[in-house]
This record gives C-alpha cells, structure tokens and sequence, in this order.
C-alpha cells in the first residue's frame, strides 16, 4: 500500500513536469542576450552572434538559427531544441483579424436614424 502512494507521488510530479516544460520555453526571436545565456551550451559569444543574426532578420525556425549562427550545429542544436529553445512559439503569435479602426466605413446617418432614440422617448413621457 506504501508503494501505491509513493508511485502516485512521482507520477503527479512527472505530470507536473511535463506541463511546466512548455512554460521554460525560451524564444530566440525575443530572448536577450542575457537570458539566452541562462540556457546550458550558450556562452556569452554565442549569445552575442544569436542576437546579431537575428538583428538582420528574425529566424523562421531553429534550423534557421542553426544554419546562420556559427557554432551551432546539428548536436548543440538538438540539445538547445532539448533545453526549450524555440523560436516563435505558437502561443506568442498575435493575429489581427479585420480592418482598423481608422480605415473601417462609418455608419451613414440613415442607419443610425432609424434605430429609435431612447433618450428622448423617455424625456417625451
């Protein structure tokens, strides 16, 4: 009976762990340079090309990162991709769906005259 409760223990923290993993992310389209150091396997230099490369242009991917930062190969990338390096999570994505303000068509008067005006119904009572 002992075992059953430690057993449930370590699958509640295994479970716990794996849905904080996403949380740990770190994007290397916003990191700065000192929060990509935080991260095991970037060092200050590597920190500085990552930020430099992506000046010129966000990364679309990490492979995109691996292929334009030098020092970064295919088992620093993995393990990177491992350790919760992204690069645009989903989650961050903001989309804008219709028109702005500024441009949207304004309502004709006619429109609005014919829906009842309330205020002055009630001032006529």
């Amino acid at each position: 009976m002992r075992g059953a409760g430690a057993l449930r223990g370590i699958a509640a923290f295994a479970l716990a762990w794996a849905l904080a993993a996403p949380a740990l992310a770190l994007d290397a389209n916003r990191a700065t340079a000192a929060e990509l150091e935080t991260m095991r396997g970037i060092g200050p230099a590597l920190a500085a090309r990552i930020v430099e490369a992506r000046r010129e242009r966000p990364f679309s991917d990490l492979d995109d990162l691996g292929r334009r930062v030098r020092g970064i190969g295919e088992a620093k990338l993995r393990r990177l991709r491992e350790a919760g390096l992204v690069v645009g999570s989903a989650g961050h994505v903001q989309r804008f769906v219709g028109q702005p303000v500024a441009t949207q068509p304004k309502r004709s008067r006619s429109a609005k005259s014919a829906q009842p005006d309330v205020a002055a119904a009630a001032r006529s009572r």
